[in-house]
């Protein structure tokens, strides 16, 4: 008979009890250890991975009533106040990439508002990924742009990186064309993006598909202010902080390169006095004859120019002064302060004057029609007015020059 000890209760064994018992065999297994619960403080941590999670920092990315109309800057400016650094605002990085400096035009149609759009634009021969490196490095920062092919390539790996710098609380700045903005935050796993753009001060949820930025194959369709072509973008990823620099130096720096945006002309675009030329010789040749209403695309062929020379003209001397005061020995932006503003009022912002002189007064302006850009007496007067900003233009360029010796 075999004696079942698993049957057996639970008994303490007594050596030299009155009963003898026999055991023919004894099977021995190897006992289950008992674990040791000593925990160092720390030591136990909970891998979880969440499916929503959104930025503490929610508002507009730009306000265009307050003259925020270059996008990037706004992108840029959010992140940075997302990483606690309060002197990188809104004109901080207008001025670090001289967007409220340079006046722009495009030899062909083309929609982007401002310096940056063009260095950030492959088919305008920009190198976006050395262009946004420098600018951030000038912060001292590091920063790495993923091109929409790259991340279309490696989607969930840059989804989950992005889904890190969510989690810590940095967006991702997205810029192509329609699409500018920042990625705020995240649902189901990021299949669902949110995104804010512009004046909104609630993010929009967006696939992710939607997001891989300005595909043909997936444009912003439902937007009907972007009427022309989607260009391939990418996602800005702001790294670590590298240095810390000086404010007055990064000022400096800014001040110095203005002459240098200036005097750029490529055989798709230019900047500065001859952005103006260019813009009115255009005009003046009949670049406008014959064509139909249906095409006149009032933002892209023009009044995209406008809005630059009237933001640039009375929205640059924040930095100006702070530049000034920060560098005390930059006497001489109290000079190009002044010439800006000229700027301003020759555009019209003083229309409660009634300038008959004015761009505005002259039909060049916002209000300007297909109409009066085909009449050769009307756009006669429009072209030279323009050519009056160059004008201006020339001396700030000499008054800076003249400055930094």
């Amino acid at each position: 008979m075999a004696l079942n000890l698993s049957r057996e209760e639970t008994r303490p064994i007594v050596i030299g009890s009155e009963r003898t018992k026999y055991f023919r065999s004894i099977r021995v297994s190897q006992l289950a250890e008992t674990p040791k619960n000593k925990l160092k403080e720390g030591e136990l941590t909970m891998i979880t991975k969440q499916s929503n999670n959104i930025i503490p920092i929610i508002h507009r990315l730009v306000t265009n009533e307050y003259g925020e109309n270059y996008w990037f800057n706004g992108c840029a400016r959010y992140v940075m106040e997302c990483l606690g650094e309060k002197d990188y605002d809104y004109w901080f990085f207008a001025g670090l990439t001289g967007d409220v400096f340079t006046q722009h035009y495009a030899f062909t149609k083309y929609s982007g508002d401002a310096l940056s759009s063009y260095m950030l634009d492959t088919d305008m021969d920009g190198d976006p990924a050395k262009y946004t490196e420098e600018i951030f490095m000038k912060c001292g920062y590091a920063a790495t742009y993923i091109s929409n092919r790259n991340l279309q390539k490696n989607t969930e790996m840059y989804l989950n990186t992005l889904v890190a710098y969510i989690d810590k609380g940095v967006p991702v700045i997205v810029y192509g064309t329609p699409l500018v903005g920042i990625i705020a935050g995240y649902e189901d796993y990021g299949k669902t993006l949110l995104y804010i753009t512009g004046n909104d001060n609630r993010p929009e949820r967006m696939t992710l598909e939607k997001l891989l930025c300005g595909e043909p194959e997936n444009p912003l369709l439902d937007n009907p202010f972007y009427n022309y072509p989607t260009r391939p973008g990418g996602w800005i990823f702001i790294g670590e902080k590298k240095e810390h620099r000086p404010l007055a130096d990064i000022y400096r720096e800014a001040i110095k390169a203005i002459p240098k945006h200036m005097n750029v002309k490529t055989d798709l675009y230019c900047f500065g006095a001859e952005a103006f030329r260019a813009w009115a010789k255009d005009i003046e040749n009949g670049k406008f004859d014959g064509m139909k209403p249906e095409d006149f695309d009032t933002w892209a062929y023009y009044t995209n120019y406008v809005c630059v020379l009237a933001t640039n003209g009375s929205c640059c001397h924040g930095f100006l002064e702070k530049a000034r005061e920060l560098n005390p020995d930059m006497g001489f932006l109290e000079e190009v302060s002044r010439l800006y503003r000229r700027t301003a009022e020759m555009w019209g912002q003083n229309n409660d004057r009634n300038d008959e002189d004015s761009l505005e007064a002259l039909g060049g302006g916002f209000n300007v029609t297909l109409e009066a850009l085909q009449d050769k007496e009307k756009r006669g007067k429009i072209a030279a007015k323009i050519r009056e900003f160059a004008d201006v233009t020339e001396e700030i360029l000499r008054v800076v020059n003249d400055g930094l010796g």
